[in-house]
């Protein structure tokens, strides 16, 4: 579920899923969407992030490290569970800690700090206490230029986008037209990548539903999720057809959820 406000179009809500427990304290948000493969790449490229933020001298790198932080941990909760999962999570829950105590700098060498991490369980009961606020989260679907985290340059298919340089630009683009052969393949080994970053990212913000009108949000969001997993599927198995259908799905639940829930 996307939320988009002013000319800047700043997506400020993704996917928010159903806010219920599984039954064994884990939320039914969160299913095991990503391979072990895909878990250590997007993990690999979260604590490289982290890491880069923690050595900048960005004014906003604590809430930077903070909510990168999160979706590392919504990561660990999107891929089976064992014990070297269990240690990234619990690392990733002690990088929230460290940022809201405002000692960024402490996460320069986040990565090394792994092995030795406590292993955390798989379950999060409370969400805010990982994440103070979505939209620092949020902030990463601008574009770069408006302090997004922008787009992988491997996405950047047509000159517009390596202008734009943003998810949501990325989003409108492979929705509203099938590409070419050429451009598929182009983006297809990276577009995975993509697509379950949204997916978890939508699978975290289920704590934020609002309280007008929740279950139709978390309707819309669990369609998003579903759909953002199936652009993932379709890009894996080379399937050109299947990802400009599921993007389509995609962009369209996030049309219903603006119409709902877009601020005036």
């Amino acid at each position: 579920m996307i939320r988009l406000i002013g000319a800047a179009s700043l997506i400020l809500v993704t996917v928010v899923l159903v806010n219920a427990d599984a039954g064994d304290g884990k939320s039914a948000a969160f299913k095991p969407i990503l391979s072990s493969d895909d878990f250590k790449e997007l993990s690999k490229r979260s604590i490289a992030t982290i890491e880069s933020i923690a050595k900048s001298s960005a004014k906003d790198a604590a809430e930077k490290c903070e909510a990168e932080a999160a979706i590392l941990i919504g990561y660990t909760l999107s891929v089976k569970n064992d014990d070297d999962v269990a240690k990234v999570r619990g690392a990733a829950i002690q990088a929230v800690k460290t940022a809201r105590k405002g000692d960024v700098k402490a996460l320069k060498d986040f990565g090394t700090k792994i092995a030795n991490a406590t292993k955390a369980p798989a379950e999060v009961k409370d969400w805010k206490t990982h994440l103070n606020e979505l939209q620092w989260m949020m902030e990463n679907f601008r574009g770069k230029a408006k302090g997004g985290e922008g787009l992988h340059a491997d996405l950047q298919y047509v000159q517009k986008l390596k202008n734009l340089n943003g998810t949501e630009a990325f989003l409108g683009a492979i929705a509203g037209k099938k590409l070419s052969g050429e451009n598929f393949e182009k983006i297809q080994k990276e577009l995975p990548n993509f697509a379950y970053r949204v997916a978890v990212m939508g699978s975290i913000t289920h704590e934020f539903a609002p309280a007008k009108d929740a279950a139709q949000w978390r309707e819309l969001a669990a369609q998003m999720r579903d759909s953002a997993v199936a652009v993932a599927a379709a890009a894996q198995k080379k399937d050109a057809d299947g990802m400009f259908k599921a993007a389509q799905a995609l962009e369209n639940t996030c049309t219903k959820c603006h119409t709902v829930f877009k601020k005036n």
